[in-house]
């Protein structure tokens, strides 16, 4: 998973973190603390104090899987104040989660445009008048990395990486700044990290910014310090690390899933929790778990309508799970039902329905089958298209799938 203007409340005193990913998340900090203790924002019943714990229920509630609640959490903020930067720049981030739980889902898109277009307009009236102001800074920054980061997901790649750069440029003065600022590492790391592997990983995926100023190694420092540093963005940090760990060489699924499991924990209602705990319990050989918990999410009922393509993805990965663990037929009668078609997919939820089932296919000896289901998976165009599903299939068909064979790669090779 924060402000501007020159508002009567102290917006500095209650600056709340962002998210940037993929992926990632939601976390909240006072600019100058390692929690986020509404008691040292305000007094009593004032109204720094009441917008602090305002904002925290909002975070919470993101966090938590709850993307409604949260809404009206910041469309209140914003309307009692509409130069409240923190609320606008956190319903940004809580559209985020919506479009990373289901990114063929672009009803959020005008609101983080719109959104960011605000802050950057309110921060860039704060910085005309008080002109290196920290906190405007960061905000300008945060507002362009958001926008620059939604320009990635749509393909639009020159005003992704045009935007984005501008923001890491807002971000690394706003550090100097304010030095030791975790929110403002969390973001850098985020932005350091991605951008360093972005030639590698544009083969998997397509948003992330066309800007050659990453720096692998110093993106992971700001994420290990901010996952340690028992701060809001801890678990924001967490999570994108244990994405790393499951998904990048060196592959360390052993930490993967300690964070996944803490994680589902914390936040039980969070199917983006949930779902990606699952795929590491897949990727690591505990197929029991792997099942039990995609089985529970299967029967969840998610809040958010984004996040309403989880349970069916969850139905995939147990059948892949019960296909590894040798039993192709019960696999098959699993996914046997479902259509690739279906709205309780993601748009490119279809392609590694194809590809599961050429994989069963293939443990069942019916080759034609498996060869028909990897063709579907490469045939796919527009969002219906996956790059590593279809990297997969086509492996699939030069070689025959062989569950006892199986071997979890990493999307992200770990050469610079």
């Amino acid at each position: 998973m924060t402000p501007f203007a020159a508002p009567a409340r102290s917006n500095a005193a209650c600056r709340l973190g962002l998210v940037l990913l993929a992926c990632v998340l939601a976390g909240a900090t006072h600019a100058a603390q390692a929690r986020p203790l509404c008691e040292d924002v305000g007094t009593g019943g004032s109204p720094e104090r009441q917008h602090c714990l305002q904002v925290q229920r909002g975070i919470r509630a993101s966090l938590d899987g709850h993307l409604d609640r949260a809404d009206s959490i910041w469309t209140q903020l914003v309307a009692e104040d509409p130069g409240d930067a923190v609320a606008r720049l956190w319903q940004v981030e809580t559209a985020f989660w919506r479009v990373i739980l289901n990114e063929g889902e672009t009803a959020s898109d005008d609101l983080i445009l719109a959104q960011t277009d605000a802050v950057i307009r309110l921060a860039d009236a704060v910085l005309e008048q008080r002109g290196d102001d920290p906190e405007a800074t960061f905000q300008k920054g945060a507002a362009f990395v958001h926008r620059g980061r939604l320009h990635g997901i749509r393909g639009r790649y020159l005003a992704a990486g045009r935007d984005a750069e501008r923001g890491r440029e807002q971000l690394e003065r706003a550090l100097e700044l304010r030095p030791g600022d975790s929110e403002i590492k969390y973001l850098l790391g985020l932005y350091s990290y991605y951008v360093s592997v972005a030639p590698r990983i544009l083969k998997w995926v397509n948003w992330l910014w066309f800007v050659p100023k990453g720096d692998r190694q110093k993106g992971l420092a700001y994420l290990h310090e901010v996952e340690k540093s028992d701060g809001a963005h801890a678990t924001d940090a967490s999570f994108i690390l244990m994405n790393i760990h499951t998904y990048h060489a060196p592959l360390d699924l052993t930490a993967a899933l300690r964070t996944g499991r803490a994680l589902h924990a914390r936040h039980p209602d969070n199917a983006l929790f949930h779902s990606e705990l699952v795929e590491t319990l897949v990727k690591i050989g505990l197929y029991d778990e792997a099942i039990e918990t995609a089985l529970a999410l299967e029967n969840a009922h998610p809040e958010a309508h984004e996040a309403k393509v989880r349970p069916q993805l969850a139905r995939i990965l147990r059948a892949q799970a019960i296909l590894l663990d040798g039993r192709a037929e019960e696999a098959w009668a699993v996914l046997a039902p479902m259509d690739a078609g279906s709205s309780l997919l993601p748009s490119w939820g279809g392609a590694w329905l194809h590809l599961v089932r050429g994989q069963i296919h293939d443990a069942r000896g019916d080759r034609p089958l498996a060869v028909g289901e990897y063709q579907k998976v490469v045939g796919l165009k527009g969002t219906a298209y996956n790059k590593r599903a279809a990297l997969i299939a086509q492996a699939g068909l030069q070689t025959p799938f062989e569950p006892s064979a199986y071997d979890e790669l990493p999307m992200v090779s770990a050469r610079p």
